[in-house]
């Protein structure tokens, strides 16, 4: 969906606009929530893993629509156009998180925590823009609480409207992140912890949609991938637990 034209014609589309607005707002949060000394290395971080984040969602956006791409090589770099798979951009997010951390010799965690406002409005600008675009659209529905949305197609009819239900969940679920983070003793777990209640909801909102995806046993390779993930950061959480008491116990016995 073309939300308007620039001057010379040039198209600017719904969806890239939606999620640019919604990067823009997340890193001038993180850097106003960030100590002044570490705002510009959040910001750095910031903007190395939306790198990631646009080359991991299109490369996992493609590979899973490979036939046609395949015949439609041109189309590949056409990021604008929208064409991002959530499973590529959270991975390819969290690597570059990674390699960024460790070239500034900080640890990755605390960036996971202080970029949760970035992850938190990319999250709810990138439903949102499914809701223009019509990707990630529900099943039809004479419900009153149905809303009109389009399909792939253009085509609009009364839906269940998991695209503004993502939108609420993300911000309910980095909200109560926000609001309990000082509570947390490590750093990194808040944002694991978060991540796996919004895997968790993208797992259940996955059954609610009706867009065509592949599927294996079937579920959506969606599915798949959001209840393995939601296993990954769980026990990702879980150990850095286990750790810090096997830690905290080392040094009272050593007291």
């Amino acid at each position: 969906m073309i939300a308007f034209y620039l001057p010379g014609g040039l198209p600017v589309y719904a969806f890239s606009l939606l999620l640019g607005v919604g990067a823009c707002l997340g890193l001038l949060w993180a850097a106003w929530q960030s100590p002044p000394k570490h705002a510009l290395l959040v910001v750095n971080a910031g903007l190395f893993s939306l790198l990631g984040a646009l080359l991991g969602g299109r490369l996992a956006y493609v590979l899973a629509r490979w036939p046609y791409y395949q015949m439609h090589w041109q189309e590949i770099p056409q990021f604008y156009r929208g064409g991002l798979a959530w499973v590529g951009v959270l991975a390819g997010s969290l690597l570059a998180l990674l390699v960024y951390a460790s070239l500034v010799r900080q640890p990755a965690g605390f960036f996971l925590d202080a970029l949760l406002p970035l992850i938190g409005l990319l999250t709810v600008s990138a439903w949102l823009a499914c809701w223009a675009d019509g990707c990630a659209y529900g099943a039809t529905s004479s419900a009153w609480w149905a809303l009109p949305a389009r399909n792939e197609w253009g085509v609009i009819d009364r839906r269940v409207p998991v695209q503004l239900i993502g939108a609420l969940l993300a911000i309910m679920t980095f909200g109560m992140a926000d609001w309990f983070k000082p509570r947390f003793k490590s750093s990194g777990q808040v944002a694991l912890l978060a991540l796996s209640v919004l895997m968790a909801g993208m797992l259940a909102l996955s059954f609610l949609r009706a867009d065509p995806a592949p599927a294996w046993r079937g579920l959506h390779w969606e599915s798949w991938a959001a209840l393995s993930l939601v296993v990954i950061f769980l026990g990702i959480l879980l150990t850095q637990e286990i750790v810090r008491r096997w830690r905290k116990q080392r040094i009272n016995r050593a007291g």
